[in-house]
């Protein structure tokens, strides 16, 4: 169920999947219409005229191909915007937005409920009672497409800016977070050490998107096996480093079975992978400071961002599911470094950038005790990277009076 539920999770992302979705629906309603006709009663208080039905069905089918196209080149049109203007790693998430692959879907699952709808009516299979469903279906369609229509007006202001692309990035991550929260883990148990058993090396390099935490619990009961998850999602395996550590006796079955409970990917996933949320905001904050863009609010922007994000990072100690699967935590100072290193390297001669770095580190490092040390740790090399990029006096000064809170060494 793990694996399915994540491979759902995929599917829906994809961007032909609603709209292959709603061409189905409308298949179904025509469908549904013409069955509902036969237990219609012979007479009926008034009759459905087939030219009537027919007319609104052919002024839909021309005009929706040609508003599915706009609306489709304009969410590529997006695609290329936020790919240039933030990063390409967050292209997936406005492709996978469900809101503005509605819209299109209802376009195209309308287009195609009008050409089924027409060549049923130029057949003539269906009755009198059939074009009278047909007919209030058609109204429905009608009002469904003029309110994707509004709808869409509000979508497209939006999709491909800046700003929409770092808030789809922290919801994503937020998405992360909360399950981390709650499966710490992956729902094993921690693991504090090195480790030790037998390593079990990934067949091939690529990214671990997902770990089936269930089929590792029960191959490590039915084989009397302790298993040490080694790459968490995000972590990029290779051939040459261990993919978990096996104590027990594991033949090659056993390992080969062992290795499938991993899916490995040429790309991270947002899915239980909050690291890779807060890289892409570090990109964006990076991509900010370039000398082509130049634009330190942004950056501002994407240090807000991320101070309310490590405030909310929590770990809470949860009922252990599967004891005989250990998984190494997330260090904290390997996420600071994700999302503020980029911004601090190349904005470290802004003094506006390093004072909002500043205060976001002590934010976090009062708010939230896990991250206090590595807080700290973050913010002294930070100052040390303006110490050796601020040209002017004065703005030093003005950054270490911001940050008087650090403690020393």
């Amino acid at each position: 169920m793990s694996y399915l539920k994540f491979k759902l999770r995929q599917l829906m992302q994809r961007m032909w999947f609603l709209p292959a979705a709603f061409s189905g629906i409308a298949l179904l309603t025509i469908l549904i219409a013409y069955l509902l006709a036969q237990y219609a009663p012979e007479e009926l208080p008034f009759v459905m005229p087939a030219n009537a039905v027919q007319t609104i069905l052919q002024i839909l089918a021309s005009s929706l191909l040609t508003v599915a196209v706009f609306a489709l080149s304009t969410v590529v049109s997006a695609f290329s915007g936020a790919s240039a203007a933030t990063t390409p790693r967050a292209v997936p998430l406005i492709a996978g937005y469900l809101r503005a692959q509605t819209s299109i879907s209802v376009f195209i699952g309308a287009f195609l409920f009008s050409i089924v709808g027409i060549i049923g009516l130029s057949v003539g299979i269906y009755s009198e009672a059939g074009r009278l469903f047909l007919f209030v279906v058609t109204l429905g369609v009608v009002v469904l497409v003029v309110t994707s229509l509004i709808r869409w007006i509000g979508q497209i202001s939006a999709i491909g800016r800046v700003g929409y692309t770092i808030s789809a990035v922290e919801t994503a991550t937020r998405s992360a977070i909360e399950t981390m929260a709650e499966f710490p883990y992956l729902g094993g148990q921690r693991l504090d050490g090195d480790g030790e058993g037998k390593p079990i090396p990934a067949p091939r390099s690529g990214y671990v998107q997902h770990c089936d935490m269930p089929a590792l619990q029960k191959l490590a009961e039915e084989h009397e096996l302790r298993v040490i998850v080694m790459a968490r999602p995000g972590t990029y395996a290779t051939p040459v480093r261990p993919l978990m550590l096996v104590d027990g006796r594991a033949d090659e079955e056993i390992r080969e079975q062992l290795i499938d409970c991993f899916v490995l990917g040429e790309n991270r996933t947002f899915d239980s992978d909050p690291r890779f949320g807060m890289i892409v905001l570090g990109e964006i904050g990076d991509k900010a400071m370039s000398a082509g863009i130049n634009d330190p609010g942004t950056g501002i922007v994407v240090i807000d961002t991320a101070t309310r994000l490590l405030v909310d990072w929590r770990e809470e100690p949860v009922e252990v599911r599967y004891d005989r699967v250990y998984v190494r935590p997330i260090r904290p100072a390997e996420v600071l470094e994700d999302v503020y290193r980029p911004t601090a390297r190349d904005g470290a001669a802004i003094v506006e950038v390093m004072i909002r770095l500043m205060k976001s580190l002590e934010t976090v490092a009062e708010c939230n005790s896990a991250f206090a040390r590595a807080a700290h740790d973050f913010a002294r090399v930070s100052l040390r990277r303006a110490e050796a990029a601020m040209t002017l006096d004065d703005d030093l000064a003005t950054l270490k009076a911001v940050a008087d809170w650090i403690k020393p060494d």
